[in-house]
């Protein structure tokens, strides 16, 4: 495309054509994008969903849409999928299990395939999240393959970053081990609703007391709509403390 097709196209995005919106995020994974906003409008805040396969990220994910949707907020979904070694092809099977109502436009689902990235990302994340802060959806989700403890490169492309664990994750050695849950701003216990899920929550909470400042831990039934409030008004406290700290290290006179 030239400069002035893609131009074009950043206009109509930024004004609400989803079309659009969609077609950049297509160039953006064939290499052929229209460049990234330099300073997109951060008024939206980026939430990492990360852990193991079978923790629960897509379930979650579509709670909090429905949440998010019911207190007037605009919602975009980016969950990378692991590319096959053999062809390259993805199945994007995210968009089945979410459930998202094809109706509703303050809605945006997109698969990405990782493409063999590291890290189960995407490599076409970072610049997506950009173009749809810069169409000024108040919450963009992110979810990751689900590849294990690996998952860090999450860390730095969102604001907030939550670690799915299970009843089933694993015993207190590993927790203490798993670097993943020191990048997390809050550990969560999905599908609270099994046997086990209070020990498990027991469990991590002695392995992250360990530390100076762990993340919070909470526990939910993703499934059943359960905890979905109370998780994400920790995270806006979680938002809202980092925000705090910024501004008092920008006020504090250089030593």
């Amino acid at each position: 495309m030239t400069q002035t097709s893609h131009e074009a196209l950043a206009r109509r995005a930024r004004s609400g054509d989803r079309r659009a919106l969609a077609q950049i995020i297509s160039l953006i994974e064939a290499g052929e994008a229209p460049p990234s906003p330099d300073s997109p409008r951060r008024g939206g805040l980026v939430v990492g969903l990360a852990g193991g396969v079978g923790a629960g990220k897509s379930t979650l994910a579509a709670a909090l849409v429905r949440y998010l949707r019911q207190q007037g907020k605009r919602v975009a979904v980016l969950a990378s999928d692991p590319s096959s070694p053999r062809t390259g092809g993805a199945l994007l099977g995210d968009r089945v299990r979410l459930r998202i109502d094809p109706r509703d436009e303050g809605v945006y689902f997109r698969s990405l395939a990782t493409r063999g990235a590291a890290g189960g990302l995407s490599a076409a994340v970072a610049p997506a999240r950009d173009w749809l802060l810069e169409c000024g959806f108040d919450v963009v989700l992110v979810e990751t393959v689900g590849v294990g403890q690996d998952q860090v490169a999450i860390r730095n492309i969102v604001d907030l970053l939550l670690v799915l664990i299970t009843p089933h994750s694993g015993d207190e050695i590993q927790w203490e081990k798993a670097g993943l849950l020191e990048l997390a701003d809050l550990v969560v216990v999905n599908k609270s609703d099994l046997p086990g899920a209070e020990h498990v929550y027991q469990q991590v909470c002695r392995a992250l007391s360990l530390g100076t400042e762990g993340p919070a831990v909470i526990s939910v039934s993703a499934l059943h709509g359960q905890g979905i409030a109370e998780l994400w008004a920790a995270l806006i406290a979680r938002q809202r403390d980092a925000n705090q700290q910024t501004e008092r290290a920008s006020d504090s006179p250089a030593g």
